[in-house]
């Protein structure tokens, strides 16, 4: 057992209230995501990742914090993937306004077309690898695997296809 790692008293961490900790990561995941599910879900991925990353937190006290931030960003992350998962590529311009109200700000829904038409402009293979990439939340690594490429060439790709659509979003030439 000599290649296992030993939990020494210095760390902090060892004395932490993981049952405090996973209220907070709850609370904090319910002021994003409306579905209870989702939070609890979110609030169990927080706490694993807390748990996995426990030895970088090195400030004693501020593991709470650090935690609900944990928390806050899987929420965030979690309602940005239900948000791609409408299929905004596929959906026509009038099912996207059916059911707003006149009150409601049609910026945003300009801007979901504009980026809908963008991407059907693209190559085939570069918006397969840009819904893969952010609607199928596949790493950049998994992405290389999957088609064949170095991860590196994907990364490129990928920053390519996005200085493209910001381009033709914009105007910027940057």
């Amino acid at each position: 057992m000599q290649n296992s790692p030993t939990l020494g008293g210095g760390h902090g961490w060892d004395s932490w209230d993981w049952n405090s900790l996973s209220a907070s990561c709850l609370r904090e995941a319910r002021r994003v995501l409306a579905c209870e599910h989702d939070a609890e879900e979110v609030a169990q991925d927080a706490l694993l990742r807390a748990w996995r990353g426990r030895r970088h937190q090195r400030t004693r006290g501020a593991e709470s914090s650090w935690v609900r931030s944990i928390a806050r960003n899987e929420a965030l992350r979690r309602l940005s993937r239900q948000t791609l998962r409408r299929d905004l590529y596929t959906e026509g311009e009038a099912e996207l306004l059916d059911g707003l109200t006149a009150t409601q700000d049609n910026s945003l829904l300009a801007e979901i077309i504009d980026l809908r038409n963008a991407i059907a402009e693209l190559a085939p293979t570069d918006a397969l690898l840009l819904r893969l990439r952010y609607e199928g939340d596949l790493t950049q690594g998994r992405l290389a695997r999957l088609a064949g490429m170095p991860e590196g060439t994907v990364k490129i790709r990928l920053h390519r296809i996005r200085g493209r659509l910001r381009e033709r979003l914009t105007g910027d030439n940057d």
